[in-house]
């Protein structure tokens, strides 16, 4: 009796290939596959625990600590999922577009032109400040820097495939307005 793959299968493998990815990209890089890799990776490294441990802190600042930061990562969770529902279909996790994708620019992108990497830097931020940890500001600042250049790439596939785009940039902040790091509109 020969076993039949599962529906669920070719499911998911059709949604990664419409997303773009193929085992050829995987090696060479050819749709940003290792920048959504070292996405992943960064932010699976707010996993590791504070360091260093402050041992000496009021517990009336540690609990603002804790709440505020909670609130904060509750904000970008929010900004994240609101963000992927204002891209429907036109989702993916590479900095390439999709061949049948629209350019969305109203919703979450009529203020800012990657929300998403927004939200995931507010939840970044807001493990930073309930953690109260030195190594998960080092963590914020290598996300930030890593969804930068993916930002960067994905902009220049959509230039590319929607030359509107190119005003859209000149008009709305890419991650934070008035920080210019965040923010290179030209």
């Amino acid at each position: 009796m020969k076993l039949k793959k599962s529906n669920l299968f070719y499911d998911f493998k059709a949604l990664f290939s419409n997303w773009g990815f193929s085992k050829q990209g995987i090696f060479n890089n050819s749709k940003g596959e290792w920048y959504l890799f070292l996405q992943i990776f960064v932010i699976l490294l707010h996993l590791i625990p504070p360091y260093p441990k402050i041992k000496q802190i009021p517990s009336s600042l540690n609990t603002f600590c804790i709440s505020f930061g909670v609130l904060i990562s509750i904000l970008g969770l929010f900004i994240v999922i609101k963000a992927f529902i204002d891209l429907g279909e036109n989702i993916t996790p590479l900095p390439y577009p999709m061949n049948e994708s629209n350019l969305i620019r109203n919703n979450s992108y009529q203020n800012v032109r990657h929300p998403v990497y927004k939200g995931l830097l507010f939840i970044s931020l807001g493990i930073c400040i309930f953690s109260l940890s030195l190594i998960h500001i080092s963590i914020l600042i290598s996300l930030a820097y890593i969804l930068k250049i993916k930002a960067l790439k994905e902009e220049e596939m959509l230039k590319i495939k929607f030359p509107e785009y190119k005003n859209y940039i000149k008009e709305v902040p890419a991650i934070f307005k008035n920080i210019k790091y965040l923010d290179w509109r030209t």
